[in-house]
This record gives C-alpha cells, sequence and structure tokens, in this order.
C-alpha cells in the first residue's frame, strides 16, 4: 500500500470514527474538515427551487448551461467555449490530470498539499514530485527546489493558492514567476482556485491564458459543499475533451444547481466581502489564542490553522486527548512531510471556536 493511500485511509479513518461518536449522541467539534458552517446565498436556495418548480431537471449539456458559463466567462475574460461546469472542483481537477498525465510521468506541487493531488496521479500511474516549503519561511515559494523538481517527465505543475492546508495565498508575483518558468519548459500549470475568493486582501480572479488551467468551486465561498458544483477554464481544445469526458460518465451537473450557482454568482461581491470579514476575524482570534503555545505563520486567506507543535509533544497521543475533550483536528502528516503539525478548521461560529481553540492551548501546555 502506498504511503498516499495509507494517508487517506487515515483521514477517513478518523472521519468514519467521528461520524459514529456523533451518532452514539456523543458531541464532537469538528475542526478536521474544511466545510463552510454559513449558508449558501438565499438568493441561490431561491433559484434552485424555482428551477425545480419550472421542471428544469432534465438532461442538458455536458459543457453546462449557456448562462452560467457566460458568467463565469465574464469573471475570467474569455469565451464560453472556455468553461466547463463539473460537479465540484475535485471531479475538475482529476480530468485536467487525467488528460495530461500517462502512466510514468509526474506532477510538481508545492508541499503542505491536500493529499486528493497524490490520490489522483496514483490513480493513473503517474507520480507526485513535492518541493517542500517551511513554516518558518512563511511558506515561500522555493524556486531552486522547483527547477530541481521539474524533469523531462513533469507534464503538470499545480498550484493551490490560497493553499490547503496553510491558508497562505503566495503574492502575485510569485504566481506570475510560476507561470513564467512552467511557459519555459512548455508545462501547463493547474491553478486550483478554490479558496481564492477568502483572500483576506480581495484578488482578482485569475485571467485565461493559453498555459494555464483554472479550477473552482462553489463549495468555499458560497458554502455550497453538498451541492457539488464547480468549474474549469481552459483553452478551447482542452474543454472539448473535457465535455467528452463528461459525456460518458456524468452526463451533466444537474440543470436546477446551476440555475443556484449562477444566482450565486449574482451576489458574489457582497457574499464573499461579507466571508472575508469573517474569515479574517476567526483567524485573528485563534492566532491570539494560540500563538504562545505553538508556532505556525499566520494566514493571510481562509480558513484553517497550520501550526507546529512543540516537538516534545507525542501529535498521535496529543489528538487522542483532544478527541476524549470532543476536539477533532486533522494530523499535519496528511498533507505531506509535516508529522508535527496539525491542520485546524476555523469553521465554526466564534463562541464554539473559541471554547475549542481554549481547550486546544491548554492541552499543549500539559503536555
Amino acid at each position: 500500500m502506498s504511503v498516499a493511500t495509507q494517508v487517506f485511509d487515515m483521514l477517513y479513518e478518523l472521519s468514519e470514527k467521528l461520524y459514529k461518536m456523533e451518532n452514539e449522541g456523543k458531541k464532537v467539534i469538528r475542526l478536521d474538515i474544511g466545510e463552510p458552517d454559513w449558508r449558501p446565498p438565499l438568493s441561490a436556495r431561491r433559484a434552485l427551487l424555482n428551477s425545480l418548480r419550472d421542471g428544469r431537471d432534465k438532461y442538458a449539456s455536458s459543457a453546462g448551461e449557456p448562462e452560467l458559463r457566460r458568467k463565469i466567462a465574464e469573471l475570467h475574460g474569455c469565451d464560453a467555449g472556455n468553461i466547463v461546469v463539473t460537479p465540484g472542483s475535485k471531479w475538475g481537477i482529476f480530468t485536467l490530470l487525467k488528460l495530461h498525465l500517462k502512466p510514468g510521468d509526474n506532477a510538481v506541487i508545492f508541499s503542505p498539499h491536500w493529499p486528493a493531488y497524490g490520490l489522483i496521479c496514483n490513480s493513473l500511474g503517474a507520480n507526485l514530485r513535492r518541493v517542500n516549503l517551511r513554516s518558518e519561511d512563511d511558506w515561500r515559494i522555493d524556486f531552486a527546489s522547483l527547477e530541481n523538481a521539474i524533469d523531462s517527465k513533469t507534464k503538470m505543475i499545480i498550484l493551490n493558492s490560497p493553499c490547503n492546508p496553510t491558508s497562505h495565498a503566495w503574492g502575485e508575483s510569485e504566481e506570475r514567476h510560476v507561470l513564467e518558468l512552467a511557459e519555459e519548459r512548455g508545462i501547463p500549470v493547474l491553478a486550483d482556485d478554490a479558496y481564492r475568493d477568502l483572500c483576506f486582501r480581495k484578488r482578482r480572479e485569475k485571467q485565461i491564458e493559453e498555459n494555464l488551467l483554472i479550477t473552482n468551486t462553489f463549495s468555499k465561498t458560497f458554502g455550497m459543499t453538498g451541492w457539488r458544483i464547480g468549474y474549469i477554464v481552459v483553452p478551447t481544445e482542452v474543454a472539448r475533451k473535457v465535455v467528452k469526458l463528461n459525456q460518458i460518465t456524468v452526463n451533466n451537473v444537474p440543470v436546477f444547481l446551476q440555475m443556484a450557482a449562477l444566482a450565486a454568482l449574482e451576489q458574489k461581491e457582497r457574499f464573499a466581502g461579507k466571508i472575508r470579514r469573517i474569515c479574517r476575524k476567526r483567524a485573528e482570534m485563534a492566532a491570539g489564542l494560540l500563538a504562545r503555545r505553538m508556532h505556525f505563520t499566520h494566514p493571510n486567506a481562509g480558513f484553517y490553522l497550520f501550526p507546529r507543535l512543540p516537538e516534545h509533544v507525542d501529535v498521535d497521543r496529543f489528538m487522542c486527548k483532544l478527541l476524549e475533550n470532543g476536539i477533532a483536528v486533522a494530523p499535519g502528516s496528511a498533507f505531506g512531510e509535516y508529522k508535527w503539525h496539525v491542520r485546524i478548521s476555523l469553521c465554526k461560529k466564534e463562541r464554539v471556536l473559541k471554547r475549542a481553540l481554549e481547550r486546544i492551548a491548554e492541552l499543549v501546555e500539559c503536555e
């Protein structure tokens, strides 16, 4: 069994254990999962119900509804032909990696990283090459290590900014440097922008480029996790190939969900601004409560903390103690070679979150 598969199993074993505890009536504060606690915009919920009432629940285009694709295209400075609506961004990521990677190829990623990237590569017979970054360096990109990681079999560079699990968004100049280096080598960049709207300082959406493949989701900004809707922004030839894959697999995202997503986008400016303020406030509160007990780089986006525990702390025992106290976090080892870290999701109302973070700080102090 590969390390990536072991990590996958570890995360799912933890998740199943937590569901079992909850089903048994035990109270668990779930800080292990990146699921927003805010509801989708009211306009999106109304649009969904209205679409169902109007009978918009039939087969439809595997590319997505024209009105939604046009709206997304406006955001990214492109044509609707560059947009494909996908069942969540995970499917978009999978299809783009499948189209670009053959057995024996590799994709390069900055680590710590979301474990699904490695699992997808493994399923395709490809490898994930990690460029390990350090919290001591504020997660700055090591471009010398990036160049060393690239070889003749590198067919993709993955850029997840802001990053899951660090909630660190790299600067525009760093992102541009990655894109220029990749272009020089003839390697496409897959930009997973799931958290981009949650940068504490607003960033505009990436604009289409020939060498850039963009994926995004309605899950994080709009709290539409279970709705399973996202999209990709890609050159037209790539878009046509993804549509063909959709036709023989998922066919289409339900139209009523697409109409809900369109309504959400109409509220994007106001809604995303509100969520950014919530995320920033929670991050500041968490930093104030934990900074003296553990080391971490203050996030500039999103809703995660990725602190490093003191080295005298037994991480496995610490996580068990947290569970005994009704608190769950994700192990850092799930995100790469970061066994002394834990990922803490801040997706709880402030009163609940404050209580959980205070208890985490107390338990670190007791170790």
